[in-house]
């Protein structure tokens, strides 16, 4: 057992079953004398549903987390050119797979028998809009490790800054 299999097997859990399992696997290394990695994963946090709902999608449609991330790259490189066109070609993109991203992010969670609401849809977007502005963000989300939303910034960093997204801490 390690901090890296308990998050990935924690943050993979329904919202409800998250705390017991989180405490269980606390239980389990302090009686395997693990004292340090105990605290290591009683720091972890149960993600928001909004959170969990993204790191669903990010474990159960894997191979979308590319499309998206390398997406953010071409934007921001065509933001940091004052690219014009390139930014109208691919802000089409944008919206089209934010969408649909989010709309598989909603069945998922409906799936799975946590029907997302209005506040909790808009953060999966908004989540998925930090990730194409945001290397840092890209990271975090597709580690399927998120405990809140991320917070996309008001535009894309200028040339040679690398300003983040607020992000909630993946663990």
């Amino acid at each position: 057992m390690d901090l890296d299999s308990v998050a990935d097997e924690l943050y993979g859990l329904r919202p409800q079953e998250f705390t017991a399992a989180r405490d269980a696997r606390v239980a389990a290394a302090r009686t395997d004398g693990r004292r340090g990695l105990a605290d290591e994963i009683r720091r972890l946090r149960r993600p928001s549903l909004s959170a969990w709902a993204g790191n669903i999608l990010v474990r159960a449609r894997r191979d979308e987390v590319g499309p998206l991330i390398e997406l953010g790259e071409a934007l921001r490189a065509a933001h940091r050119d004052l690219d014009g066109p390139q930014l109208r070609a691919l802000g089409r993109q944008q919206h089209q797979l934010v969408t649909a991203l989010a709309g598989q992010a909603v069945r998922l969670a409906a799936d799975a028998g946590h029907p997302l609401g209005p506040d909790a849809r808009r953060e999966v977007q908004e989540t998925l809009r930090a990730v194409l502005a945001d290397a840092e963000a890209a990271r975090q989300w597709a580690s399927g490790r998120l405990t809140g939303p991320l917070v996309p910034s008001a535009g894309f960093p200028a040339a040679g800054t690398g300003a983040p997204a607020a992000a909630a801490s993946p663990t």
